[in-house]
């Protein structure tokens, strides 16, 4: 069950955290998306509580609401890139830097 009262330093999700422990065991597409670099942090439905931990946002996802690590990842991944996320699906609003520094 989700305890997630602004947890910001673990998992607020024990779950979460076994399945990320694990490789999501039972999940062999969230691991393949986890190896392939498709993770929590490139997520348009990620909001930063710091530098390792934030928010998932995507009401489709099961770790709505959820502290997740950046990490982390799930069969609901919206690829954005590391850099501002949007919160849409709609990738003609995503942030098109993919948090690529192109002021130099």
């Amino acid at each position: 069950m989700n305890r997630n009262k602004l947890v910001i330093n673990e998992f607020s999700n024990e779950k979460s955290a076994q399945q990320y422990a694990e490789n999501w065991p039972d999940q062999p597409e969230s691991l393949q998306l986890y190896e392939n670099g498709f993770q929590c942090g490139g997520c348009a439905f990620f909001a930063p509580w710091n530098a390792d931990w934030g928010l998932c946002c995507h009401q489709k996802s099961v770790h709505f609401s959820e502290t997740v690590f950046e990490h982390f990842t799930c069969s609901s991944y919206v690829n954005e890139g590391w850099g501002p996320h949007s919160f849409t699906e709609d990738v003609d609003c995503h942030c098109r830097c993919h948090g690529e520094d192109n002021w130099k």
